[in-house]
């Protein structure tokens, strides 16, 4: 069990945290970092979620997610995906639609579908995977 004590200092040391992280760059519309996200889901796990958005400002959906991610890391005997790399991938081979799908580091998800067939040869998944990732909020 938390203690009282130590729930609201951790609170209050995540909300310095990002109130100095925003001060210094510029905040809304910035991706807050990693680490700051991991220690508002930890204090989400204390708090509850609704409070804990609402002490650090942060929108409740993406902070859950978070939380549901932090939870699935995997154990210390599997490493985690870094990389992938698609070798013969023919999307004008078949007939049926291809579906890619992209996990930003914030937690946004994007699902692609492309045609099959002809009409599926010219995209550039390489591409789109960099616009996502890139992209700026």
């Amino acid at each position: 069990m938390v203690h009282e004590k130590n729930r609201g200092k951790d609170l209050d040391t995540t909300r310095e945290a990002l109130a100095s992280w925003r001060r210094l760059h510029g905040g809304r519309g910035r991706p807050i970092p990693a680490a700051l996200w991991s220690d508002a889901a930890e204090v989400a796990r204390a708090n509850g979620v609704a409070e804990t958005a609402r002490a650090l400002r942060l929108d409740r959906s993406r902070l859950e997610r978070r939380m549901v991610r932090a939870s699935e890391r995997p154990t210390s005997n599997e490493a985690p995906m870094e990389f992938v790399e698609l070798k013969g991938m023919d999307m004008s081979a078949g007939r049926a639609p291809t579906v890619i799908q992209f996990v930003g580091g914030d937690g946004d998800v994007v699902h692609i579908e492309v045609a099959g067939g002809a009409h599926g040869a010219g995209v550039d998944i390489v591409e789109l995977a960099r616009a996502f990732w890139t992209r700026q909020r």
